[in-house]
């Protein structure tokens, strides 16, 4: 005799199997969101047994698509999907916001290319690896679209590849990954003073922003960056170099 299927309760006819099943997301994926409070937790019937509902795959959807289409850390999304205060805006903040974003869509490294990114990469001499590294650590073309700023950032990775960092000495461009963290790491900062102390902006404010204030940054971070190589290089080389080795004092 067969066994009775088994219904979830009113609103949530899913089991973590067939929510894993229609969003392709995996258990382990599933239950960090819970515990990190982007995704609500499911209805318990039991300890170990909990349903889910339509509510859950939407979500899922949606976090999928911050992720891979958006490119947003987990932090951003959980705020996006939380309504945090952290990242929470008043109306004047709101207009200036979507000035920013008006400004910055006018950058020419967002335009598409027409070549297809597999034209692309065998046009640029990429390896398969390499076109892999791209797009899983870099989301270069992702989306199955190349920009002028993926090919700009491809381009620069031939450089430090062709310069000796190269894939037989194991380097790839997912060694490039810890710069996407540094800047999640920025954009949370800036984003904060933006809300703490920017309440009224004029568009000419708005348009100095943009031109002036974000390439400063960028500009800065630069300089500050080649000071710290340069500083630590000097340290070790002067402490290296004591008579009695690193250790003397």
């Amino acid at each position: 005799m067969a066994r009775k299927k088994v219904e979830g309760p009113e609103g949530y006819p899913y089991r973590i199997s067939d929510v894993m099943a229609k969003s392709g997301v995996s258990r382990q994926a599933i239950h960090y969101y819970v515990k990190e409070g982007l995704l609500s937790p499911p209805f318990k019937t039991s300890k170990n047994f909990g349903w889910y509902s339509d509510q859950h795959l939407k979500t899922l959807a949606l976090i999928q698509k911050l992720q891979h289409e958006r490119f947003l850390p987990l932090k951003a999304i959980k705020s996006l999907l939380k309504g945090s205060k952290e990242f929470e805006f008043s109306d004047s903040q709101f207009d200036i916001l979507a000035g920013i974003r008006e400004r910055l869509g006018r950058e020419k490294g967002n335009l598409s290319v027409q070549q297809s990114p597999a034209e692309l990469a065998n046009e640029m001499g990429l390896s398969t690896s390499e076109q892999k590294q791209l797009r899983d650590f870099l989301f270069l073309a992702k989306t199955g679209v190349a920009t002028v700023s993926d090919v700009e950032i491809t381009r620069l990775w031939i450089q430090m590849r062709d310069a000796g960092l190269t894939l037989d000495r194991g380097f790839g461009p997912k060694d490039l990954r810890y710069i996407y963290e540094l800047v999640d790491q920025a954009v949370d900062k800036e984003v904060g003073m933006l809300r703490d102390r920017m309440h009224e902006l004029s568009l000419n404010e708005v348009g100095n922003l943009v031109d002036v204030v974000i390439p400063a940054i960028n500009t800065i971070f630069n300089i500050v960056h080649q000071r710290r190589i340069r500083a630590y290089i000097d340290a070790y080389l002067d402490t290296a170099n004591r008579p009695n080795g690193p250790l003397d004092t």
